[in-house]
């Protein structure tokens, strides 16, 4: 088990490398091209990489629903286009300076996935977790300011920087939210493949669009380092990164992902000469602890405990539930959980609940198992949480509580 965390986590942190790698030495020097060719040529080969993939699994490209292909078409959109396209051009214009910055903004990802997800995924997280974002956005200004008290009076060069790298991060965010649709039913290298292949499909017309020369007039170390990106920094670390999420927690990932940002700063210093002000590494301190504790938000809970009698409200009301002690909820946050359930050496899916009980005023920690009527007090049950959906709410009757019930179970039938 501790050997299949270490690889996992040394595959997530040497991806996190050869991303700080590409984003330091080798797209800063391609400065000479358009955004949009380099965009195109680098999904272009990487197609050609990955395309044994599309050949080998092209059986379950039939099983790919409409809405399936519409996510697809947004990660290679957002995911691929415009975010590739955002970040060389964020990189281009901060030259070989302060390109750690165009990094660590990268870090606002996961908050912009978050938000979106609650917006497009109907999806519900802990109040809280607004409150990182906010303070996420907030390291993220100083961060992008070595005195933020001159913010009106920078080269416009600056904003730049900060707005095409907060595009970068919003587009890759937003990609991270449709993948959710995207992976079901196919194999990653087959969806790695689509997301090449539809990219290139996109960059066609915009990369020709913006480089009016031949292709031929492309210097042989252009060529060279486009080469590198694509056998590094494209599928090599694509393929490491999913490979070490497979083997380790999302929180241990959230953790091993550091060294992209960490990295391109030490990098950035030893071989630009180039250093954080005061401001920006307390900005940074302040943008990498928010980010990694709304991300811990929304990582799922294991709770491993016995059942206990409860007062039998529930069975009063027509729905059995399964009472837990409160102390196992310390780990969550208040509100309904989708979840799975282990007992009697069986999986169920099930609805977490911990917070007020409107029938005795007092907090809870009790799980509807669904298809599941045994009695299994005193027994051993497991329980992984998956998504949370809403927060804990007090109701003035039965009838309410019974009507919001069934609501809540349309979730998982």
């Amino acid at each position: 088990m501790k050997n299949k965390i270490l690889i996992g986590t040394l595959a997530v942190i040497f991806a996190a490398l050869l991303w700080s790698f590409d984003g330091t030495f080798l797209r800063p020097s391609l400065y000479a091209l358009p955004a949009t060719l380099i965009a195109f040529l680098e999904h272009a080969l990487g197609f050609l990489v990955l395309l044994p993939f599309l050949i080998i699994y092209r059986k379950q490209l039939k099983g790919i629903t409409k809405k399936q292909w519409g996510a697809i078409f947004w990660v290679a959109l957002f995911g691929g286009a415009l975010g590739t396209t955002f970040i060389t051009k964020a990189i281009f214009l901060a030259g070989f300076h302060d390109i750690s910055i165009v990094i660590l903004l990268q870090k606002l990802q996961p908050i912009f996935a978050i938000g979106l997800a609650a917006i497009i995924l109907k999806e519900r997280f802990p109040k809280i977790f607004y409150f990182y974002a906010t303070l996420a956005l907030v390291g993220g200004y100083f961060v992008t300011f070595k005195d933020p008290t001159q913010i009106f009076n920078l080269p416009n060069q600056t904003y730049l920087v900060a707005v095409f790298a907060l595009l970068a991060a919003f587009s890759w965010g937003s990609s991270t939210v449709f993948g959710k649709y995207s992976i079901k039913n196919i194999n990653y290298g087959l969806l790695a493949s689509l997301r090449f292949g539809l990219t290139t499909l996109i960059m066609i017309i915009p990369a020709l669009y913006f480089y009016n020369a031949s292709f031929s007039d492309i210097a042989t170390k252009q060529w060279q380092t486009i080469g590198i990106i694509v056998f590094t920094s494209g599928t090599l670390a694509i393929f490491l990164y999913y490979y070490g999420l497979k083997k380790i927690p999302a929180s241990i990932a959230t953790l091993a992902e550091l060294a992209w940002p960490v990295s391109a700063i030490f990098f950035d210093y030893f071989f630009h000469k180039n250093i954080l002000s005061l401001t920006q590494i307390g900005g940074t301190i302040l943008l990498i602890t928010a980010v990694y504790f709304a991300t811990r938000l929304i990582k799922p809970h294991k709770i491993t405990g016995v059942i206990i009698k409860g007062e039998g409200n529930g069975k009063k009301i027509g729905v059995h539930t399964a009472n837990l002690p409160i102390k196992l909820a310390k780990k969550i946050h208040k509100g309904l959980y989708l979840c799975n359930v282990n007992v009697e050496n069986k999986n169920y899916k099930g609805l977490l609940y911990y917070g007020i009980n409107s029938l005795t005023n007092k907090d809870c920690l009790e799980v509807h198992i669904l298809n599941f009527n045994n009695d299994i007090c005193g027994k051993e049950i497991t329980i992984l949480t998956q998504k949370y959906i809403r927060l804990p709410k007090k109701f003035k009757n039965p009838k309410d509580l019974l009507e919001r019930i069934k609501l809540d179970l349309k979730l998982i039938n």
